[in-house]
């Protein structure tokens, strides 16, 4: 009488190996949300709109300080931030032009690898894990990235929101609607 098997047990740490590779693919994206930002006293959110093609994005930020409209582009040369008021801003990255605009400080060259529930390249300091083999929370670069909650986007689990903090302020990144990525493999 043969014997079976016993049936192999996935290990969080080899889940999140595998979730790494697959989330990897994952370069582009249409992503939709709520940006809240606190720095000190100072508490403001904006609605936000990111677009990201391979090296090129395209962030819009509807509502900053109560009104208005930002919008930022960039490439592998340059950052242009353009406000509703026609003054444009440059620099070298998204988040060097909107610190000068507005005085946010937004990761976003890391936050496009947190979006999608890894770390950005580069050490980080530690990566919590649940069962399923989903990040939790991770600490990188100084900052404090926490997965509260998760759902399914084109039949991968992808963080649904995200708490982001360091001193001096908190980044929260919300996007409730599960429509509203649209991750596109490469």
């Amino acid at each position: 009488m043969a014997v079976d098997p016993a049936p192999v047990v996935e290990t969080p740490r080899s889940l999140w190996q595998q979730r790494q590779q697959q989330l990897a693919t994952f370069v582009d994206w249409d992503l939709k949300g709520r940006l809240a930002v606190r720095a000190g006293a100072r508490s403001d959110s904006a609605s936000l709109i990111w677009k990201r093609s391979g090296t090129e994005q395209e962030i819009q930020l509807f509502g900053p300080f109560g009104g208005g409209r930002v919008h930022i582009s960039q490439n592998l040369d340059r950052a242009i931030l353009a406000d509703g008021g026609g003054q444009e801003i440059q620099g070298r990255s998204a988040e060097e032009v909107l610190f000068n605009a507005l005085a946010w400080s937004v990761p976003f060259t890391e936050m496009g690898y947190w979006v999608r529930g890894l770390p950005a390249p580069g050490k980080h300091d530690g990566i919590g894990l649940d069962y399923g083999g989903r990040a939790r929370h991770l600490t990188q670069r100084g900052w404090q990235i926490e997965y509260p909650e998760y759902r399914m986007f084109q039949g991968v689990e992808l963080p649904n929101r995200i708490v982001i903090r360091a001193l001096p302020g908190t980044v929260t990144l919300d996007h409730g609607d599960p429509t509203s990525v649209d991750p596109i493999s490469v």
